[in-house]
């Protein structure tokens, strides 16, 4: 009994989430984001959707639309600082404040965007 609890032990704790979740490093946001790239925020069943291009430059334009229809516009500054994205948007509730967030591997090309213990939503490309 105890060999059978051990082996469903190993095999939940294999499949759970959290022993799968990976933040990406700092090595691979540069390798990811360094040239520039577009996101895609969101999607279905996240409650908003919307386009983030992130230039080499270090700026940021897009914008987000959320199920109620209501758009909010992106626009700021990005950077890669050790393993985190940091981004100062000019408007939106954190105006002026910079954010740093966590990247959360999901699949090849999807993260969760993590903040403290907070998840921001979803950030996809192609």
């Amino acid at each position: 009994m105890r060999v059978v609890i051990g082996a469903l032990a190993t095999t939940l704790a294999i499949c759970s989430p959290a022993a799968a979740a990976e933040k990406m490093t700092g090595k691979e946001l540069t390798a990811l984001l360094g040239q520039g790239k577009e996101l895609i925020l969101g999607g279905p069943g996240k409650g908003y959707a919307g386009s983030l291009t992130l230039d080499a430059n270090g700026t940021a334009m897009g914008q987000v639309k959320l199920d109620s229809g209501e758009v909010i516009p992106i626009a700021g500054v990005w950077a890669v600082k050790k393993d985190k994205f940091c981004r100062t948007w000019k408007g939106g509730r954190d105006a002026g404040k910079e954010i740093c967030e966590s990247w959360v591997k999901t699949g090849p090309k999807s993260v969760e965007v993590i903040v403290g213990k907070r998840d921001l939503g979803t950030n996809s490309w192609n």
